[in-house]
């Protein structure tokens, strides 16, 4: 006589809530682990894009300074020399130059240029002793950046194309949110064991093939899933007006008309 295992019945259907849980849980988490596949296949490429153009934009400031900087000679012509004050310096940059400047910024090391702008497009470079103009920066590592920039934030599309670009981007960032979140979720074992734990939480040596791929992929998944969802979500505020005036309401604060948010370009 055939019998069925405790809390299922004839033909395979459940007779207890604790079995319907089981197989809903069970089907949950089929339906989460395809949705993780196939949004990672289809985001893939624009997030390495944006990753690889991020992690550039990051030192952006740090290189440019350096490429700005590099080979002129700003210190002071001789010991003791005391540096011209800002009228003085900005009235040799006008004969030289023409034009008015809108800013003028000193740096604490004495070796450094004074950098003087006229507006956001142009910036020159002076010795703050004599008032000479060194320079106009690198043009060239400032168009590099702009390529970078145009390529992270619209995967460079130009004019009216960028609308379409950043709704791919933004579009992709809120997908890589998922994948961080429901990766995470995939990867908690469901055997609640010491040894589950551990054959997802570290690197294990004498593995190849598909169990290397999968140990690694949990691993090095669970170690990044904090910066990796503070940065990622950080992206998404930035792309979607709603998680932003949804940041200011769950601090409390009442979110700025549309007009006061200024667009992002």
């Amino acid at each position: 006589i055939a019998t069925s295992p405790r809390g299922w019945g004839s033909g395979g259907r459940p007779t207890n809530r604790l079995a319907r849980v089981s197989i809903a849980m069970r089907l949950f988490r089929k339906v989460i682990f395809w949705a993780h596949l196939v949004t990672g296949l289809f985001v893939g490429v624009v997030v390495l894009i944006m990753s690889a153009t991020g992690v550039l934009l990051t030192y952006q400031r740090q290189i440019t300074a350096w490429a700005d900087t590099r080979g002129l000679a700003a210190g002071p012509p001789t010991p003791g020399a005391e540096r011209l004050g800002p009228e003085a310096l900005l009235e040799r940059v006008r004969e030289v130059e023409g034009g008015e400047p809108t800013s003028i910024k000193w740096h604490a090391d004495p070796e450094r240029p004074v950098e003087v702008a006229f507006g956001r497009g142009r910036t020159l470079f002076v010795n703050g002793y004599t008032g000479e103009v060194l320079g106009h920066g690198n043009e060239a590592v400032r168009s590099f950046f702009r390529v970078v920039v145009a390529w992270h934030r619209w995967l460079g599309a130009e004019g009216d194309h960028r609308a379409l670009g950043r709704a791919i981007t933004g579009a992709c960032n809120l997908g890589f949110l998922f994948l961080v979140l429901s990766g995470f979720y995939l990867w908690w074992p469901r055997n609640w064991t010491r040894q589950a734990f551990l054959n997802v939480l570290f690197f294990r040596r004498g593995l190849s093939g598909k169990a290397r791929d999968f140990n690694w992929h949990n691993a090095v998944g669970l170690w990044s899933v904090v910066p990796l969802a503070i940065v990622v979500a950080s992206g998404v505020v930035i792309s979607y007006p709603w998680a932003s005036d949804l940041v200011y309401r769950l601090a409390g604060e009442t979110p700025p008309a549309a007009a006061a948010r200024g667009g992002g370009g």
